[in-house]
């Protein structure tokens, strides 16, 4: 999946490290964690971060950024089939 496919796309909200200025993780973070956002866009100047919209209550909305790589890695994981898990826990199996 490439960063511009994000766009539209619902995904969990999580806790993240910050790597720049452009975001610290604050309450205001911390209030969205487990709620569901949708990306609106790519950030123009840090496309590493993406701004999504995020319900955290009746009728109150915020936009934040959060980091492009771990959007589409979520998403990209809760999408996988059974057949594709059963395979990462083989590989995880025959690691021992």
């Amino acid at each position: 999946m490439k960063p511009k496919d994000l766009i539209g796309k619902e995904f969990t909200c999580f806790e993240f490290k910050p790597t720049d200025t452009i975001v610290t993780f604050d309450k205001t973070y911390q209030d969205c964690v487990g709620k569901t956002a949708i990306v609106k866009s790519l950030n123009n100047v840090f496309p590493h971060y993406a701004e999504v919209k995020v319900c955290v209550s009746i009728g109150k909305v915020i936009h934040r950024h959060y980091p492009t790589q771990m959007i589409i890695d979520q998403i990209e994981y809760e999408n996988k089939s059974v057949d594709d898990i059963l395979n990462d826990m083989k590989q995880l199996i025959s690691t021992i």
